[in-house]
């Protein structure tokens, strides 16, 4: 289950725009990075240096008394919503990024989840952590939008 605290995936700042289609596939979860396909909602699979494309991440199924924990099913209507500035949310961070202070950038993974960017090598920011975890496994993460 959740942490105490996640067991929503945006949390303030929130706009009512949303963005929905068929999931593409069956591992999907709430908190992913996702882009939209000339029909489907599918897990970003961008590299971290590719720039431009919307923020879009997958919200829980609410609508079917789903969970944070719950992955989407293949052609549900998926609801994505965009990260804009200023923007929180609980998002998925991969195992193994160790976030040692508040306002770290990160950026995709090229699997759906975020990753700690690498400012240097212009790494496409996402959004900045707004909490400290050493994500061992691959973990919900409060973020600010960029």
């Amino acid at each position: 289950m959740a942490d105490k605290g996640k067991r929503l995936i945006f949390s303030g700042g929130m706009t009512l725009a949303a963005t929905e289609a068929n999931a593409a596939t069956a591992t999907i979860l709430p908190g992913m990075s996702v882009i939209h396909t000339a029909t489907k909602l599918t897990d970003n699979t961008n590299a971290s240096t590719v720039f431009g494309y919307p923020h879009l991440f997958a919200d829980y199924d609410m609508l079917h008394g789903k969970t944070v924990d719950d992955l989407w099913a293949i052609n549900d209507n998926l609801i994505s919503r965009e990260l804009t500035q200023g923007m929180k949310a609980n998002l998925l961070v991969a195992a193994g990024n160790n976030i040692t202070a508040r306002g770290v950038a990160l950026t995709s993974d090229g699997a759906g989840m975020l990753k700690i960017a690498n400012t240097a090598d212009l790494d496409y920011v996402l959004c900045y952590s707004d909490e400290i975890i050493n994500a061992v496994a691959d973990s919900l993460v409060r973020v600010k939008g960029a």
